[in-house]
């Protein structure tokens, strides 16, 4: 083998080690997805907003690969039947398209829901009758499934 082949397949194979690991940074364990609420209770008519945050909390960037469109999915659950309020049918519907997530070392990916206490709201605003509800998001990412914690909110 000539020295030249060798210049070259070397680069090669430690290209493609680097990238084995599906396009995350070194272990998944920097990211993080959290949950908050403006207001936990809220009057009919009313509107807050219901944020996810997917955070990268490593030091290196990291890149993640999804297999279509949907990557943090926010849902909206009744308490009792755990049912799915939001999104309407239960499900989001994803493109079939190749997507990716980059956050460089402490960026974020913010995703947001306004909440309206209502029977009927335009666009952005989800629409909820009076009750209790749940609400939490999924990083939709199929090696690196990670959900948020789950908030309680209520609308009078």
């Amino acid at each position: 083998m000539k020295p030249t082949s060798l210049l070259i397949i070397v680069p090669a194979a430690l290209l493609l080690l680097a990238c084995g690991h599906d396009g995350v940074g070194p272990g998944d364990e920097g990211l993080q997805l959290d949950a908050s609420i403006g207001r936990s209770t809220i009057a009919f008519g009313d509107t807050t907003s219901i944020v996810f945050r997917l955070r990268n909390l490593s030091n290196d960037t990291i890149t993640l690969s999804f297999p279509d469109s949907c990557q943090v999915l926010p849902y909206i659950t009744t308490p009792r039947a755990d049912e799915v309020v939001y999104p309407n049918g239960g499900a989001w519907g994803c493109f079939t398209v190749v997507t990716s997530l980059v956050l460089a070392p402490g960026a974020e990916r913010v995703t947001a829901v306004l909440v309206r206490g209502a029977a009927q709201a335009s666009y952005p605003a989800i629409a909820l009758l009076p009750g209790e509800y749940r609400a939490y998001a999924r990083l939709d990412h199929p090696r690196f499934p990670i959900r948020s914690k789950t908030i309680a909110f209520h609308i009078d």
